[in-house]
């Protein structure tokens, strides 16, 4: 046993970036397979493919999908980088692959903020593969592709850049977090506020928070200037305190994200205030709604990825309170199972690739 505990924490960096490359594959054959055999739909692959594609290729912003300008929908200034990638496969997988790779590999910081924090390559290791096996990042490749996941990718970036003290590296991750998704204003306001309860950040996190709800107020109106009608988004704010709470719990699919949110990691980040209050931001901007929304409250789509670095840094919070290492260990290790046993019992995504009836060619798809 301390043979395999001495491996795994000498080799811990590369068997993390083995995992990364494997879960590369893992996620895009996921996705592709969907795609082709026609389980992918105009909602949102066929709208960011025409959208990428045109920017790519420097033609307009219409969009045909959503008869408006692209931005009438959501304010993503980052697609037209995203058209540049088309030059290296032009083709709508490559969205799919590049989406499966940024989300993969996004397990690092996690892992340098774990390692740095918890004293542990075992428990950092143990807790970015947790974090990467996330039910919402899982739903949220397996939708289709969607610039939010690619955002989660990048608010983990950030929020190892903050942590690390990398300060330029930091504001241009910021920078480019806001323009992935409107609403990224709000999540990176919800990563402030985990970092607002460490007595070195609570500055930085009063000044990051104002300025991501800001930044989302003002992208909110910037798109509804492109829509013919308006900002689609915009939640039904409750009548009181008690209507809030009970609009956050008031639907099955509504509990169910909730449940999978916390039983994925062992109901730990219930303990840290900051990644409840995250989390609670979050959810509020969808569970508000009203019913014409209802599919944003779903845990099976790409809205609850945004979920997974709120919930990670919040187990790490909780973890380093311990402070023995052995304890962090053997609780990470734990952890893991856990979410290996909520894997198999709430059949996640991922099983779908050990079903040979996922991997088979009907002859209507021939046809077709």
């Amino acid at each position: 046993m301390k043979n395999i505990e001495k491996f795994i924490s000498k080799h811990s960096f590369v068997l993390l970036l083995i995992w990364c490359f494997v879960l590369t594959i893992l996620y895009s054959t996921l996705s592709i397979l969907r795609h082709n055999h026609f389980q992918s739909g105009g909602f949102d692959l066929g709208l960011y493919d025409q959208a990428v594609w045109k920017f790519g290729h420097l033609q307009d912003a219409y969009n045909t999908v959503k008869q408006r300008i692209i931005f009438g929908d959501h304010l993503i200034l980052t697609l037209p980088i995203f058209g540049l990638l088309f030059y290296l496969w032009d083709d709508v997988r490559l969205l799919l692959v590049m989406q499966a790779g940024a989300i993969a590999f996004s397990a690092i910081p996690i892992f340098l903020i774990a390692k740095r924090r918890l004293g542990s390559k075992i428990a950092a290791i143990c807790i970015a593969v947790i974090y990467s096996l996330f039910y919402g990042i899982q739903y949220g490749v397996y939708f289709d592709f969607h610039p939010i996941i690619v955002g989660v990718a990048i608010l983990s970036w950030l929020a190892y850049f903050w942590e690390s003290k990398k300060t330029a590296l930091f504001w241009i991750t910021f920078v480019i977090a806001l323009a992935t998704q409107e609403n990224m204003g709000i999540a990176v306001a919800g990563l402030a506020a985990l970092f607002f309860f460490r007595k070195q950040h609570w500055k930085q996190a009063i000044i990051v928070g104002i300025v991501g709800i800001a930044y989302s107020f003002i992208a909110t109106k910037i798109s509804a200037t492109f829509s013919p009608v308006g900002y689609e988004y915009l939640p039904q704010l409750p009548k009181n305190i008690s209507d809030l709470f009970l609009r956050l719990f008031d639907s099955e699919e509504k509990r169910l994200v909730w449940l999978y949110s916390y039983a994925n990691m062992g109901f730990i980040p219930l303990f840290s205030f900051g990644s409840l209050i995250a989390v609670f931001a979050d959810l509020s901007q969808y569970f508000v709604t009203g019913p014409e929304f209802s599919r944003m409250w779903s845990p099976f789509m790409h809205h609850r990825a945004i979920l997974a670095p709120f919930l990670i840094l919040g187990t790490i919070d909780v973890l380093q309170r311990i402070k023995i290492i052995k304890v962090i260990t053997i609780i990470s290790v734990i952890l893991l199972v856990i979410t290996i046993v909520t894997q198999y019992y709430f059949h996640f995504p991922l099983n779908k690739l050990v079903k040979s009836d996922y991997w088979k060619e009907e002859a209507w798809m021939n046809d077709t």
